[in-house]
């Protein structure tokens, strides 16, 4: 699939801000399932963006406002290429070893997750791990939106959840079973979910490597998937962070649009 992607995110204070720092992950890195033609970030009003790459081998960019600031606005634009790859991630730029994937935030897993996790069986951890992610599928009902996540444990309990937290909680309960797992942020190329970002799982499995697993949308991860970031959590793979120094209130607006022309493309986990 080829797709013309045009991101654009807009913070608007209450009052102006003395300063703003913000830190932006929303460049995609190549591998085998996807090719960038060309890329693009920037923000208004201008500044000096320092490009970096963090220690899980992300593209990043940060950049700094002087004040005083009463919006600031984020584009992210480009053509990529991607191919389904039935949710393998091969290519990457490893920078961490499997056993970071295994530690668990602060607030752990907790007992509904780890007996949940513990319920779901399977021939071999690949089937395991699909049968994880159909169960998360079915206990949590998708409720699409850009806020930041809740505790894994209390979206569980709820039983509704955004993608980020439907991936968190996929995450946690597969290290609960000794499972490396990461989380990965990205968009949705087809527009079908309604908020601007979306995100999934990741999970290692011998001889295959780590493979992504979408419990909002309960498939693997096809074409329409433009991965962006990935960390042991949220907050280390968010598409984009920001401390501003004042006391204002912000208000964001994302607005997402892809012009794509679709290609058949099938592959199987091998």
């Amino acid at each position: 699939m080829r797709a013309r992607v045009t991101l654009q995110i807009e913070v608007a204070f209450s009052e102006p801000v003395r300063s703003a720092n913000t830190l932006l992950r929303l460049t995609p890195r190549p591998f085998d399932g996807l090719h960038v033609l060309d890329w693009f970030v920037g923000v208004e009003p201008v500044a000096t963006l320092r490009r970096i790459e963090d220690g899980y081998g992300n593209m990043s960019h940060s950049c700094s406002h002087a004040g005083p600031l009463e919006r600031i606005a984020i584009t992210a634009e480009g053509q990529v290429e991607t191919q389904d790859a039935a949710g393998v991630s091969r290519g990457l730029h490893e920078k961490q070893p499997l056993d970071l994937f295994l530690r668990h935030s602060h607030d752990g897993p907790g007992e509904e997750i780890t007996a949940f996790a513990k319920s779901v069986s399977g021939a071999d951890r690949l089937s395991r791990l699909h049968l994880l992610m159909g169960a998360l599928h079915d206990r949590i009902a998708f409720a699409p939106t850009d806020s930041a996540p809740r505790a894994a444990a209390a979206v569980f309990a709820e039983g509704k959840g955004c993608a980020r937290e439907i991936a968190q909680i996929f995450v946690t309960a597969a290290r609960s079973q000794n499972i490396p797992a990461r989380f990965v942020s990205g968009l949705l190329l087809d527009g079908a979910e309604g908020a601007a970002f979306h995100a999934w799982a990741e999970a290692h499995v011998d001889g295959i490597g780590w493979i992504a697993f979408d419990g909002a949308l309960g498939f693997c991860p096809r074409d329409v998937h433009l991965r962006l970031a990935h960390g042991v959590d949220y907050w280390s793979a968010a598409p984009w962070r920001q401390a501003f120094s004042g006391y204002a209130d912000q208000k964001v607006e994302t607005r997402l649009k892809v012009t794509a022309a679709r290609q058949a493309s099938w592959q199987t986990q091998q």
